[in-house]
């Protein structure tokens, strides 16, 4: 398979007051097409900032992020937006929905914000909700879905643009065990039918030690682990 993402020699410092805080030092790795990775690590490992850094949401202090060969850093503003709204997809542990908004309403805004004619971003948020078993539920609005349901419009709202790659903080963080597992499932058969590679921070031993490969962040160093 081919490289998708590679990082070379990735570092992010934070001045505070008169020290300097190392979140991440020197990090390499790369992922491929269509694998599911998990970065394994506990609270302020630098998984989220890590995250941050491979969306270009942040800039590193130095080293490099390469997507398709490209530095992903060299892009402009308007090239780095384009680049967020057409290759990625994010899932948060909180999913960040719009609440005035009905879920097909935001499963569709990333196809809108994409200038799709409003037809087609309604049709294709339809087919993606019904992929993830919502298809009852596409008038509802946030407040009125329960967790899991509000995570799966999410997860649709990532993948709607087809991405090559979605980047999911603790999807399955504040979900108890059985939403989470079939969470984890819906991810799975997504990952089948659309061929997209999934990077899922996650603290949770049990969903990485499921994933194709496993990357151990411990005090900003990351190590593969071996299966």
């Amino acid at each position: 398979m081919s490289e998708l993402l590679t990082c070379e020699h990735l570092c992010k410092e934070y001045k505070e007051d008169a020290s300097t805080v190392n979140v991440l030092k020197d990090v390499n790795f790369s992922v491929s097409s269509s694998e599911q990775v998990a970065i394994l690590g506990s609270s302020g490992s630098g998984k989220s900032t890590l995250l941050h850094l491979l969306g270009a949401l942040d800039t590193p202090t130095s080293g490099n992020v390469y997507f398709k060969n490209q530095d992903i850093f060299q892009f402009t503003h308007t090239e780095q937006s384009t680049f967020r709204n057409k290759s990625l997809g994010f899932v948060y542990q909180f999913h960040h929905l719009l609440p005035e908004f009905s879920a097909l309403e935001n499963v569709a805004m990333p196809l809108l914000i994409g200038k799709k004619p409003r037809k087609l971003a309604e049709n294709k948020a339809r087919e993606m909700l019904q992929k993830v078993g919502l298809e009852h539920r596409l008038d509802h609005r946030p407040a009125k879905l329960s967790g899991g349901e509000r995570q799966r419009v999410a997860i649709a709202r990532a993948l709607v643009n087809e991405p090559a790659l979605v980047l999911a903080d603790e999807p399955t963080g504040n979900l108890d065990h059985k939403t989470g597992e079939s969470i984890y499932q819906l991810i799975k058969e997504l990952k089948e039918q659309i061929e997209t590679c999934f990077i899922i921070v996650t603290h949770d031993t049990e969903l990485a030690g499921r994933l194709d490969r496993v990357l151990s962040l411990v005090d900003g160093v990351m190590t593969e682990q071996a299966r």
